[in-house]
């Protein structure tokens, strides 16, 4: 039987990776004695306890609701300021981008440059949802970023990042690993998370962080694609857009410019950037790892978690079914990628020189394959995650409407208005998402699907189209 250990409502399972400021753990909850639903957990250092952290709670929670739900970053964020605080999120097989250097440092293994844009594509995407939804991350590192087994890039660490940032002062050891990441000249909250993203791609492009602001004009002039196993400089228009985004060219001044250079980079070039070579990359740099958490998956379908309940649960009701366990996925993705790792590995490489045609016609019959099993797969889990979300955002209308109604001054009145007007724009959209995700299914969405509150304004929620476009 594996080890756990209790954290609040939850049972911390493996450690998957070391941050600078605390650590992550594949977690768990139980219905009873049994396995109910797996998590990502996050814990945080003494350094940043003791520097202030718990005072800023309230504004963490803020971003999780904000976020829960948007693509780009974790699904049902919860934090618990319990003792010891953690904040959680439903759990995603991957790695860190940080692990994902080291292990292509460890292998050997090449780095493409259409591997560094397709994770580039993906946190950009999530750091312009940020700033339109009206606050900024402050401290991006290649530990905030969460690269799937499947290939998708995302912003893990997102409702922590305003706060991890206003804690540098007061957390040296922080402020060390942090350093390489942060802007040091005047800028904007916008322009500051656009050199973040950029010292990211610096250091996917060569296999180091780049350095401080006296010598990094030159260290961008002097860079080659060690990543990619070759000595040649970086391409012109790869490092023109590198320079922007770290404050060395001209900074751009808004997301759709942004945006509009990120599209040339990816589309315009020689690169082809795909989720699905990136999976394959993962798949052969993480085998083991990957073979292993899927052993400890199935370790958890069969474990008796009676001995890690507080005493009085040994005395509750009899164990109910999981209503929303994803088991199954878990158990298939762990499959898929056993198969996947052995059975393709090689055929990519073989794809990748281009020895012969016929390899391409068979990873194109694959990738299409994989990607209706996958849609099949994310479109189930989109719903059950859905229907969690709309009965939150239900009690959050019902607790600003009450705020509302009782609120002694009017500032305090108008703030809870807002913030239930915001609820009923999340709950419009969590309907279209729904409505989105049954029709991936190929089910029938506008019959079965609640109406939006009264005088809420429906928008359309993000596609991997907007504000870049996506490849397939």
């Amino acid at each position: 039987m594996g080890s756990y250990m209790r954290l609040g409502s939850f049972l911390s399972a493996d450690e998957l990776a070391e941050l600078p400021y605390g650590k992550l753990y594949r977690a768990l909850t139980t219905a009873g004695r049994n396995l109910d639903r797996h998590h990502l957990l996050f814990t945080f250092s003494d350094e940043l306890l003791k520097a202030g952290l718990p005072s800023r709670w309230p504004d963490v929670q803020r971003l999780a609701a904000q976020l829960s739900g948007s693509r780009g970053f974790g699904s049902s964020y919860r934090l618990d300021p319990g003792r010891p605080a953690h904040l959680t999120c439903d759990y995603l097989p991957g790695r860190t981008l940080a692990q994902v250097l080291e292990k292509v440092k460890e292998e050997q293994a090449p780095l493409g440059v259409e591997h560094a844009l397709m994770v580039l594509q993906g946190l950009a995407q999530a750091v312009i949802q940020m700033h339109e939804k009206g606050f900024r991350h402050g401290a991006l590192s290649p530990h905030s970023a969460w690269v799937s087994y499947e290939g998708a890039a995302l912003i893990l660490d997102a409702p922590v990042g305003t706060a991890l940032q206003a804690m540098l002062p007061g957390a040296p050891a922080l402020k060390a690993a942090l350093e390489p990441y942060q802007c040091a000249v005047p800028a904007s909250p916008f322009q500051q998370d656009l050199f973040g993203l950029g010292a990211i791609l610096f250091e996917m492009l060569t296999l180091e962080p780049p350095p401080g602001a006296p010598g990094l004009a030159a260290a961008l002039d002097q860079a080659t694609l060690r990543a990619a196993q070759e000595e040649a400089a970086l391409p012109g228009d790869l490092l023109e857009f590198l320079k922007r985004l770290m404050m060395v060219g001209q900074p751009f001044a808004g997301a759709p410019e942004f945006s509009g250079a990120l599209e040339r980079v990816l589309y315009d070039g020689e690169y082809s950037p795909t989720t699905f070579s990136t999976a394959f990359l993962m798949h052969t740099l993480f085998r083991d790892e990957l073979e292993a958490d899927a052993m400890a998956l199935q370790r958890d379908q069969g474990a008796d978690f009676g001995p890690f309940l507080p005493p009085e649960g040994a005395a509750q009701a009899p164990v109910q079914p999981a209503r929303s366990s994803n088991r199954p996925v878990y158990l298939l993705l762990g499959g898929i990628a056993v198969v996947v790792a052995a059975g393709f590995g090689f055929m990519y490489y073989r794809m990748r020189q281009s020895e012969k045609a016929s390899l391409m016609e068979v990873r194109s019959t694959q990738a299409r394959l994989a990607a209706i099993q996958r849609d099949k797969e994310a479109a189930e889990a989109k719903l059950a995650d859905i229907a969690k979300q709309e009965e939150a955002q239900k009690t959050l209308e019902e607790l600003f409407g009450k705020q509302a109604e009782e609120a002694a001054t009017q500032e305090a009145r108008e703030a809870a208005r807002r913030d239930l007007e915001a609820a009923r724009r999340k709950r419009g959209e969590l309907a279209r998402q729904k409505a989105e995700a049954l029709k991936k299914l190929g089910q029938p969405g506008a019959g079965g699907q609640e109406t939006p509150p009264a005088g809420t304004q429906v928008t359309s929620p993000p596609t991997p189209a907007s504000p870049v476009k996506q490849t397939p």
